[in-house]
């Protein structure tokens, strides 16, 4: 009688294969559009191979709804926080605000409607993006309150773009500006406000 090898564990590398081609479903076809074909075409592989990679369908969104939130926000949001400067700082949050996959993290707020759990990680992280863009306006804006509305702002532009058919990056990246722009003037002394 022989005994049947344990099962290999995937390599990452092959998990982010298929993780960035859910992603990349997303942002074509929406949240209806992703499905198992759908992966595998992107992938340009066998239904085999997406369940070496992962054991259900199941495990697969869950993890890439996780690989989202580390990829598109826990990682940028550590590498903002290390650029000391603050004004440097909201200047890179807003060039991240800019390049995030707007069709995808679209379609991730439409698939939140219909799963709970998809629902608490995209609360999670809007409450952290909030949190680190807050961050970031306290250390230039005199009072708390004032910084948390232009993060509360912010976040308002980013997601109502990502839900919206109109507009562009460029707008996104304008109102952003426009926004920071505003802040920096309102916390100038007044000396050099008059001087503008």
């Amino acid at each position: 009688m022989s005994k049947e090898s344990p099962r290999r564990k995937p390599s990452r590398r092959a998990q982010v294969r298929f993780l960035e081609a859910g992603l990349q479903a997303l942002a074509d076809r929406g949240h209806a559009g992703l499905k198992l074909a759908t992966v595998c075409e992107q992938v340009g592989a066998t239904s085999g191979s997406f369940y070496y990679a992962f054991p259900s369908w199941g495990d697969f969104t869950t993890e890439l709804i996780r690989y989202w939130r580390e990829e598109m926000s826990t990682r940028l949001i550590v590498e903002s926080s290390a650029i000391a400067s603050a004004p440097e700082r909201l200047g890179h949050l807003v060039d991240i605000g800019v390049r995030l996959p707007h069709r995808s993290e679209g379609a991730i707020r439409v698939w939140a409607a219909h799963d709970a759990h998809v629902a608490s990680v995209v609360a999670e992280v809007d409450r952290e993006r909030h949190a680190a863009i807050a961050t970031a306006y306290e250390a230039v804006v005199p009072d708390v309150a004032s910084a948390r509305r232009y993060a509360t702002a912010a976040m308002y532009l980013l997601v109502g773009h990502e839900g919206s058919a109109v507009g562009s990056v460029e707008d996104l990246r304008w109102a952003f500006r426009a926004l920071l722009d505003q802040a920096l003037a309102a916390s100038a002394p007044a000396d050099r406000r008059e001087e503008t």
